[in-house]
């Protein structure tokens, strides 16, 4: 994945941006017309507001937000 001080905030939340759309516009269609950048943008800011990954055949994490606090 990408290192996201070598891409701009602005060019993650505008790419993920026009990939929500595209799959608002087209529900499961609209998936499929993402781009690799696209996809790697949403990816890159799940990761920065904090979601914790799972890896490919481990349990989900008990807490998918570990580092947020007061929610």
């Amino acid at each position: 994945m990408t290192d996201t001080a070598r891409l701009p905030a602005e060019n993650i939340l505008t790419r993920a941006s026009k990939a929500i759309g595209k799959v608002d516009l087209h529900g499961k269609r609209g998936v499929t017309d993402c781009s690799f950048d696209e996809i790697e943008a949403m990816a890159l800011l799940l990761a920065v507001l904090g979601l914790a990954p799972t890896k490919p055949g481990e349990a989900p994490p008990a807490d998918f937000f570990p580092h947020v606090k007061d929610r």
